[in-house]
């Protein structure tokens, strides 16, 4: 009997790999936000606009990421993502004005922004219909295991070698990612073969049309919306407003971050057999009055299951949602679905930062920004109720 499970479970693994180190490279600055802040005499809406800047090269590459990846291929955009995103991580510990350090921080956004559609092409490529749901499941594992990792090792980079030392090391990352990604992510003959023409103008029209795909588009814009912008700002309310010490409250969204790595994969092997539309309208509609708990929290007592309950809402929808676009198009076009859709999702985590960075300057009050955080998912809950999801059949995969 072939071995058809080392194929599919190879490449899964390489973009579970690629999509971790490209959060932990979006998510090196919030860690040090307080030390680089003062250190560069930036203010709340300075810091914040650094993650804002990040987001926007990547929201910019979304759909253009897609149709690279439809036309040329994940292989090649995943690996040209490595690079650009690799050196211009690195080119943060060069720094020294707010101007430089947004120009850096767009770019390495520019080299992330195909990752996700990219990776989603090669999980469709080789991952068998029955088996996407907890394949994606575990693929978005790796945003809730990025928000670990750098929370547990920037904080101590940073206090013991300086903030600087810390996108030196998540600048690395992307680099090895390259070797490994050229020897063993490879695409299969039969994706090969359709990437002779691409998608046609006319199937792009289509995509853009699908009215179902434009408000899950919607709904996840909520939900990111809330994921990112707590990513953002949640260690500095942390030191700021519960006093705790930098590596404290990085170890705190260390937990946020575990949450959710460990209730991906579980919800993903739910929503192949439950309705995935219901998972995801509770799953963003109990996200914010948790968003308002943590906010109002004063009590360290309870912090650990505090935010452990956040990032299991934080993170719970994601996959479910991931997976819903996956049936809402066309096989052909799902490099180009997954960058339309991710593009809007992303514009989120793009404004959140800088709006919470305003409303703390404007209110000096930590509360108000979770409530405008809070504000996202309860929205997207709302636009999930509109969405049609249709069944399709399966098309046939080589990989079980």
């Amino acid at each position: 009997m072939k071995n058809n499970w080392i194929r599919p479970v190879t490449v899964v693994v390489l973009v579970w790999m690629t999509y971790m180190f490209s959060f932990v490279d979006r998510l090196s600055w919030p860690p040090v936000i307080p030390l680089a802040s003062k250190d560069m005499g930036l203010s709340a809406a300075n810091a914040g606009s650094y993650m804002t800047a990040f987001y926007i090269g990547y929201c910019v590459t979304q759909f253009p990421g897609g149709l690279l990846t439809d036309r040329f291929g994940y292989r090649k955009v995943l690996l040209g993502s490595y690079l650009t995103m690799g050196v211009f991580t690195l080119s943060m510990s060069l720094v020294h004005t707010f101007e430089q350090g947004f120009a850096f921080r767009l770019l390495a956004g520019l080299g992330s922004g195909a990752i996700f559609s990219a990776s989603l092409a090669a999980i469709f490529d080789h991952v068998s219909a029955k088996r996407r749901g907890i394949a994606i499941g575990l693929f978005m594992t790796a945003t809730s295991l990025g928000v670990t990792v750098v929370n547990l090792f920037v904080p101590t980079v940073a206090e013991n070698h300086g903030w600087r030392s810390a996108f030196l090391a998540a600048g690395m990352l992307p680099i090895a990612g390259i070797i490994l990604s050229f020897f063993f992510l490879k695409e299969s003959s039969t994706y090969h073969g359709t990437k002779t023409k691409g998608v046609s103008l006319k199937e792009m029209f289509e995509v853009l049309k699908n009215k179902n795909l434009l408000l899950a588009g919607a709904a996840g814009f909520g939900g990111l919306w809330a994921t990112w912008g707590t990513a953002t700002w949640a260690n500095t309310y942390l030191n700021h407003n519960l006093h705790l010490s930098l590596v404290e409250a990085g170890k705190m969204m260390a937990v946020y971050g575990i949450a959710g790595l460990l209730c991906k994969p579980l919800i993903g092997f739910i929503s192949d057999y439950l309705n995935k539309k219901t998972i995801a309208f509770w799953a963003l509609f109990l996200f914010a009055p948790v968003l308002v708990w943590f906010g109002t929290n004063t009590q360290t007592g309870i912090l650990v299951l505090l935010t452990a309950i956040l990032g299991i809402t934080a993170f719970i929808y994601s996959p479910v949602m991931t997976a819903i676009i996956g049936e809402l198009a066309d096989e052909t076009q799902i490099g180009t679905a997954m960058g339309l859709v991710n593009a809007i999702w992303q514009l989120g985590s793009l404004i959140s930062p800088l709006v919470v960075g305003v409303v703390v300057d404007t209110t000096s009050s930590y509360l108000f920004g979770f409530m405008a955080l809070a504000a996202g998912p309860l929205l997207g809950a709302i636009m999930m109720l509109f969405v049609r999801i249709k069944t399709k059949p399966a098309r046939k995969w080589d990989a079980a």
